[in-house]
């Protein structure tokens, strides 16, 4: 009787499926896998990447409470193993227990120890503690740290490549100027600043320590010249690095330096940049400075603020007045403004923001900027804040411009979702300028219109703006 395999003339062997299988991978592709494996352990071993291999993360706090109790019991011994682990817990903290780099004290006691039992393999961690901990405000224990390794290094006379590239280097580890030294040298060798981890010969992974951030900047000024090709680089590295304070430190220099006509191209992607790198200069807080800030450092982020909020000012103006009101007068004065405008607020409704949204000039900024109403009518208003004052001007050509001192009691209130921008409006206010015969009296808060007399608006609106707003 024929078998359902003879039937279906299905035979089928697991034991040549088995075999089979086991050649699926031709012999050529195992011997080339073989052969690339067998030359990055090769590079591995030149580069020295072993020497920064560190397995004992889960030690750091055993062997940081073990120091702390030390420091009160001298007969407490450590381990060969335990000592590399003290060089990774200078930096650690736990409870109420300060982190060692943080006390001179106990920072010469670890290195003492350290002394007694000294194995070169105990650099690395230094270097790391050091490195990570290079714009401090502990500067004694930078000092003592540094006096140490560089003792060390002198008198390294092994073959470990690592140790070998510190020890050729060393320059670059001077707290004098040693990071400013490693960019000015990048920057003359014509290489991108992400080859000082390469050059100092370190884990490409320490790029996001203290130390590289002056090296960054010092990179940028010798490469200024080049701002248009190296902002993109520039960004990518900013990326990397992954500070704040060395992007405020940057990109504030950056900001300074193209605040120039010749630079009107590049300034889109300054800004974008800065968006992202820092915040909405709108917000104070983003763009605060950061501790142990030079008093130029400090002067130069509250300028890039300043001219990125007025690029940014710019921009909407040049797209509100275009888009809202297709008023070309109207732009041109309040352009001139623009720096002198510390901060505004477009109100409307919901279809104009979406409007405003489509132009990819300022299409990034308008959730922070746009503060939708109930209504559906199609009138904007634009909120100017200059000096003491509270400035409207709104889309429709019917409506006068309004002026409010910020401590006024007519001011209106914007703490909850207005119905309309006529919230905004208050008619009983006075006209701003009250003429007679002879003379021109301007209150403090008040109206203009935009229509011309005598004079065309623009110059009554100087003339109010002169006396009071920057009086």
């Amino acid at each position: 009787m024929p078998t359902t395999q003879d039937i279906l003339q299905f035979h089928f062997s697991p034991t040549t499926f088995q075999q089979s299988a086991q050649k699926i991978i031709p012999i050529t592709l195992i011997s080339l896998n073989e052969h690339r494996i067998d030359k990055l352990q090769k590079i591995t071993e030149e580069v020295g990447a072993s020497s920064f291999s560190f397995s004992g993360n889960n030690l750091i706090p055993q062997v940081f409470r073990k120091f702390k109790s030390s420091i009160k019991n001298s007969n407490i011994e450590f381990e060969r193993r335990e000592l590399r682990t003290l060089t990774y817990s200078l930096n650690h903290s736990e409870q109420n227990l300060r982190f060692i780099f943080g006390s001179e004290n106990e920072l010469n006691y670890a290195l003492k120890l350290l002394e007694s039992n000294w194995r070169d393999s105990f650099l690395v961690g230094l270097i790391d503690c050091f490195l990570k901990n290079w714009e401090t405000k502990h500067q004694k224990s930078l000092e003592q740290l540094e006096q140490f390794i560089a003792k060390k290094l002198d008198s390294y006379t092994g073959n470990r490549s690592a140790l070998i590239s510190f020890k050729n280097n060393k320059r670059y580890f001077s707290t004098k100027n040693g990071d400013l030294i490693l960019g000015d040298t990048i920057a003359k060798l014509n290489k991108p600043i992400q080859e000082a981890t390469k050059i100092l010969g370190v884990p490409e992974s320490w790029f996001d320590y203290p130390y590289f951030s002056k090296a960054i900047v010092t990179y940028y000024e010798r490469n200024k010249n080049k701002i248009a090709d190296e902002v993109e680089n520039l960004n990518d590295v900013l990326q990397k690095h992954n500070s704040s304070v060395t992007s405020k430190r940057l990109i504030s220099k950056i900001i300074i330096q193209a605040n120039q006509p010749q630079f009107a191209k590049v300034q889109d992607k300054i800004k974008k940049i800065a968006f992202t790198q820092i915040g909405d200069p709108s917000n104070v807080a983003n763009w605060t400075t950061f501790e142990n800030a030079t008093e130029i450092e400090k002067r130069e982020i509250i300028q890039g603020r300043n001219i990125l909020n007025e690029w940014i000012t710019q921009q909407f103006i040049n797209v509100f007045f275009n888009v809202c009101i297709n008023d070309e007068r109207r732009k041109k004065f309040w352009l001139r403004f623009a720096s002198k405008i510390s901060s505004f607020k477009v109100y409307g409704p919901l279809h104009t923001k979406s409007i405003l949204k489509r132009d990819e000039r300022i299409a990034e900024y308008v959730d922070a900027r746009f503060e939708t109403v109930s209504s559906k009518r199609d009138v904007s208003a634009f909120i100017l804040y200059i000096g003491d004052y509270m400035l409207i001007e709104f889309s429709n050509e019917g409506y006068a411009f309004y002026a409010y001192k910020i401590d006024s009691t007519l001011r209106p209130s914007l703490n909850y979702q207005l119905n309309s921008v006529d919230d905004l409006r208050n008619g009983s206010m006075p006209m701003a300028i009250h003429s007679d015969n002879y003379y021109d009296y301007f209150n403090d808060e008040g109206r203009l219109t935009h229509r011309d007399g005598n004079q065309i608006w623009e110059t009554r609106f100087n003339s109010w703006m002169n006396n009071k707003v920057f009086g």
